[in-house]
């Protein structure tokens, strides 16, 4: 009896002592986490420091999400972040992700609203150790709708049932993967988002609580994600400052964003921005025939600036175009007074990124930098000006449409 009580006390300290330790490692390990931060080989203002901290920690808090809330593939939740800042976010989306492993069968059923683009991707999730395989991708106008707006997709190692409605059933490889959901809002205060709900047609009862050697691997897969996509994000966009991609749009576009988790139904295009005080930006383009088009400013960290609070980001539904049909946007910190404006937020560099969804064929927006004080003369007499007053309608409806977009 003595025996038995002293093996199962041993039992219980090794367990206590493997989860001390695997926490001791994890917080050891994210110490690292903000390295390319305060990095002093990298020119970047104190201010910008700070907020790269704390994107470190939105990258924590994204992987704390996945590894330890919503990581189970036979109980998968469409889990979303507010702010999903990571990789030049785009302030227009909703992003939404789950676990699935295609050895089962799942049904995606809901809703597709009012929203201007709804994308449906299936990938491995591999971030760092491989490129990112896409196994399949839909837009929400591939899907079987009925007269409803409802849907119902299937996603399975099996082939379709013989009385499965075609298009309806996707038969994939059976690998480790998760579904990503992607719907772009082009008109915040008006469209409704999709209502989506994902299962697995095989689970078997509610999932188990975790053990310790799971919580440990947990702890670990977490640490070392933060790490490295902080860091990764950080070196990503000063490669366009190491190339000369400074104030430029029309750098020949980069082939690997679908191995990056990009959609291949997008056209993008990237560059450093850099406006120091007393200069502007104006950025000129004939909008191509596309489903839609955005245009947005980032930090040092590729991540997106405050668009709930600023006019950070542009796109088709919230841009004039000029009577010769061109967009014209100003980038600057001071307010031109013109609808289409860019405000950098008080930064003098960051990076900035443009997408055509859908779009066969641009011609990427040309960049021309000048004084604030000539971009008055440089833009057509009919460019739609605004009051103080109308600037401030349009964040305060801005802010509104955002925050209702996240239920906040």
């Amino acid at each position: 009896m003595r025996g038995s009580i002293a093996l199962t006390y041993c039992l219980v300290m090794s367990s206590t002592d493997d989860l001390q330790q695997g926490w001791h490692r994890f917080c050891d390990d994210l110490k690292g986490a903000i390295d390319h931060v305060v990095d002093p080989e990298r020119d970047v203002p104190d201010d910008e420091r700070a907020e790269g901290v704390r994107h470190a920690l939105r990258m924590l808090s994204m992987q704390i999400e996945q590894i330890f809330e919503n990581d189970d593939p036979l109980h998968p939740e469409l889990g979303w972040r507010h702010p999903a800042k990571m990789g030049q976010d785009n302030p227009d989306a909703l992003y939404q992700t789950a676990p699935m492993d295609l050895r089962y069968s799942y049904r995606l059923s809901g809703h597709v609203g009012t929203v201007r683009s709804l994308g449906f991707a299936v990938m491995t999730w591999t971030f760092g150790e491989a490129p990112i395989r896409q196994l399949i991708e839909l837009d929400g106008r591939d899907l079987v709708v009925d007269s409803d707006g409802r849907f119902d997709l299937t996603f399975s190692p099996d082939p379709a049932p013989d009385d499965a409605p075609e298009g309806t059933w996707h038969q994939l490889e059976p690998l480790t993967t998760r579904l990503l959901l992607r719907q772009f809002f082009a008109d915040w205060n008006t469209e409704e988002p999709a209502v989506l709900h994902l299962e697995c047609l095989d689970a078997e009862g509610p999932p188990p609580r975790l053990t310790i050697p799971e919580v440990v691997d947990r702890l670990g897969r977490t640490s070392a994600l933060t790490t490295l996509m902080g860091a990764y994000w950080t070196e990503f966009g000063e490669g366009h400052l190491h190339r000369g991609e400074i104030n430029r749009l029309d750098a020949p576009q980069r082939e690997d964003t679908g191995d990056l988790g990009g959609t291949e139904r997008q056209l993008y295009n990237q560059c450093m921005w850099q406006v120091e005080p007393g200069r502007a930006l104006v950025i000129e383009f004939t909008p191509p025939e596309c489903h839609y088009w955005e245009l947005q400013l980032g930090d040092r960290w590729y991540q997106s600036l405050d668009y709930v609070n600023r006019l950070i980001t542009i796109n088709d539904a919230q841009a004039d175009l000029d009577a010769d049909g061109v967009c014209r946007i100003v980038v600057s910190a001071e307010d031109p007074g013109v609808n289409n404006w860019l405000d950098t937020a008080g930064l003098t560099s960051g990076y900035m990124t443009v997408r055509f969804n859908l779009a066969e064929s641009v011609e990427w927006p040309t960049v021309t930098e000048m004084a604030f004080d000539e971009v008055e003369a440089a833009l057509p007499t009919t460019t739609r000006r605004l009051s103080a007053d109308e600037r401030a309608e349009q964040i305060r409806q801005r802010r509104k449409g955002a925050l209702t977009r996240f239920r906040r």
